[in-house]
């Protein structure tokens, strides 16, 4: 059982873990990279402890968390469409959770579970130290305000970023997004539809262009990029499968930096290993782990 590729609540029931355990929860999980580089980092500094795979809906998720408690696991992590929900299970919530409206990391401490979230200030560390930039300089484009899209455009105005474009499906969503940030910090927030002649027109007026769709979604948009991206512009595009990804590739060879969201995977994830453990984490070893992966 341990080296199947995910646990559901009827296997993890039959779990009895040995050691200090942890995992990832979500719906799908099985193409997961955590378990991969959470044990490089946990074997890296000879830490003996478990990191599984667990498929979770949201309407499973009350009965997992009761779960994890009952088996003794000492932290989790979780992903879309969890996130929000899993703040309703935490006894205690820390600033990044509150700040971003969802929890991505669990620390559970005898019976008080600890909400943290690490994606925003993961995709920050990894912006930062690939592209070098004050983000209270820019003009930004995230394209999608759902989950991660979100969690970044929050980070963004936490962090005083000069403006914000914020492309979205549903522009209500957006707009109510904009006001919130509006009203809790001086980031200048512009609300546009998706459209193609938008997306050109927000990447023109931007030095960040964020690509925070799903994938489905995203490949279903049919846009000419080749005629949307400008040379120079910045393009970090959330997604990380293929590796690199379509968008990633074309935007190289449009004359733009570009990065996926690998690098934020592995940075949300030495966040929580410390949240965890207390120690640093080792986060080139962490990189190297999955420095070949292709989905």
């Amino acid at each position: 059982m341990r080296n199947q590729k995910y646990f559901t609540l009827e296997t993890l029931a039959d779990f009895h873990p040995t050691k200090p355990s942890f995992a990832v929860l979500g719906k799908p999980i099985a193409h997961s990279l955590s378990p991969i580089f959470q044990k490089a980092a946990f074997e890296k500094l000879s830490i003996d402890s478990e990191y599984i795979r667990i498929e979770v809906s949201e309407e499973e998720l009350e009965q997992a968390v009761s779960l994890l408690i009952k088996k003794g696991f000492l932290g989790w992590n979780c992903t879309s469409p969890l996130k929000k929900r899993m703040m309703e299970f935490c006894n205690q919530l820390d600033h990044s959770a509150i700040a971003l409206g969802s929890v991505n990391t669990v620390k559970r401490m005898e019976n008080v579970l600890w909400g943290f979230n690490t994606d925003g200030l993961g995709w920050v560390n990894d912006v930062k130290k690939n592209f070098s930039i004050d983000f209270q300089k820019l003009s930004i484009t995230i394209l999608g305000t759902g989950g991660a899209g979100e969690a970044i455009a929050k980070q963004l105005a936490t962090e005083g970023a000069q403006k914000l474009i914020l492309v979205n499906r549903t522009y209500g969503n957006a707009l109510n997004l904009a006001n919130v940030l509006e009203s809790q910090y001086k980031t200048k927030i512009q609300v546009l539809t998706i459209t193609e002649a938008n997306v050109k027109k927000a990447i023109e007026q931007s030095e960040l262009f964020v690509q925070a769709l799903p994938f489905q979604y995203f490949n279903s948009l049919g846009f000419h990029w080749e005629n949307i991206l400008r040379p120079g512009i910045l393009l970090y595009d959330l997604l990380y499968f293929p590796n690199p990804t379509p968008l990633e590739s074309l935007a190289k060879k449009s004359g733009c930096k570009a990065l996926n969201g690998l690098g934020m995977l592995i940075e949300q994830g030495a966040l929580s290993f410390s949240i965890w453990t207390g120690l640093p984490a080792p986060i080139e070893i962490m990189k190297k782990s999955v420095a070949f992966y292709e989905a």
